[in-house]
């Protein structure tokens, strides 16, 4: 499996890169505030499409995506719940 994009790291590297506020970043991807917001605060995830959006944006910047990290144990734990 693929490492998975952490886009609040993202969001707020790529607005600090580009001395953005989330309401700047907003329009500049046409979206709410509170789209922005809710990204930068893990409350939820990018659809596909603007997901690409901030990937190109952000190669565009020279803004590196961190992978999430899922520890052995964590993985453990989310398996378990699964059954």
């Amino acid at each position: 499996m693929g490492d998975r994009v952490d886009f609040s790291i993202l969001v707020r590297d790529l607005r600090h890169a580009l001395g953005l506020t989330q309401e700047q970043l907003a329009r500049e991807l046409s979206v709410t505030f509170s789209t922005v917001n809710g990204w930068e605060n893990r409350k939820h995830h990018p659809i596909p499409a603007l997901a690409g959006r901030l990937l190109e944006l952000a190669g565009r910047a020279g803004v590196s995506p961190r992978s999430l990290n899922v520890t052995p144990a964590r993985n453990r734990r989310l398996n378990r719940s699964a059954r």
